[in-house]
């Protein structure tokens, strides 16, 4: 019986580094880095978004920051169509000048924007990036 535990343990000592070496560190993943900038076309709001990229569960998790330069900005993962992009998910955002918002979302979406809120409507968006995760 004692030589059938040996066996035992002798056979999960090989299994279970083999195992963990399959297993891929969330650092090692493929990245895509994704930096955004909006300004208000007058002046009230301006900001920048840096983030990080993965695949994740059929869909793209982002991690960073959101920075209010001055006035109020927003990110959003939003789907583009025919170049253009209809509603979309607010991700986050800050209206305080010189603050920064994390960012640890997942959406389902293919595209995000970084739009800097102008307090009379005159809203502007950073150029939409599209996620692939990738380099």
């Amino acid at each position: 019986m004692r030589h059938l535990g040996y066996a035992l343990a002798a056979a999960l000592s090989v299994l279970i580094p083999a195992a963990a070496a399959t297993s891929t560190p969330r650092d090692l993943l493929p990245q895509q880095s994704v930096h955004l900038r909006a300004t208000a076309g007058d002046g009230s709001s301006d900001g920048v978004s840096d983030l990080v990229v993965t695949r994740e569960n059929h869909g793209f998790r982002l991690r960073g920051y959101v920075e209010s330069v001055a006035g109020c900005v927003e990110l959003k993962a939003v789907t583009t169509h025919l170049g253009d992009y209809w509603g979309g998910d607010p991700v986050t955002g800050t209206c305080e000048a010189n603050t920064l918002a994390s960012v640890d979302a997942w959406t389902h979406h293919s595209d995000v924007v970084l739009t800097a809120v102008a307090p009379h409507g005159n809203d502007s968006d950073s150029a939409v990036v599209t996620l692939t995760g990738r380099p």
